[in-house]
């Protein structure tokens, strides 16, 4: 295993997501990119009681060229706090982030692995929008690991 692709839309999951491709980079003694994902924006038009979800892109103002700046420093920060652990980091900001723009992405730079973290959506949001995870897992070209969110007590067993 040569190069471990990380997924991270820089949410409450990027740290568990890094401390897992950590592990396994170390042992493998594997390339981590940090490949930031600037997702669609789900937009609901109200038509009653069912509304239709569509995906658009995001637009040239959402997110302002500051705040990818910004997020492109936080990918920066992880990449060397990886590296400074021994692990060969770098990062990649993919702003057209469609499954197939991802899925064509890692390809393109070679993945053995894909690492994601999961979120906890409803129900109604997985019918009507899906999970960029779900895409992944059903259309990746090597495998891919899957850090699961936080769970809440209530959903404890």
């Amino acid at each position: 295993m040569k190069t471990i692709i990380v997924l991270t839309d820089l949410s409450d999951l990027t740290f568990k997501v890094l401390k897992q491709a950590h592990t396994l980079a170390a042992a493998f003694h594997s390339q981590v990119i940090i490949l930031h994902v600037v997702t669609k924006e789900p937009v609901v038009f109200d038509v009653g009681l069912a509304s239709p979800t569509i995906l658009q892109t995001p637009s040239k103002e959402t997110p302002s060229k500051e705040t990818l700046e910004k997020h492109y420093a936080q990918l920066l920060d992880l990449s060397d706090s990886l590296n400074k652990f021994g692990v060969s980091a770098s990062v990649e900001q993919l702003d057209d982030a469609s499954v197939e723009n991802v899925l064509a992405e890692t390809r393109r730079l070679g993945a053995d692995l894909i690492i994601l973290g999961s979120h906890h959506h409803s129900t109604l949001y997985r019918m009507l929008v899906g999970t960029v995870t779900d895409d992944v897992l059903k259309h990746a070209h090597c495998p891919v690991l899957v850090v699961p969110g936080d769970v809440k007590p209530s959903e404890k067993t």
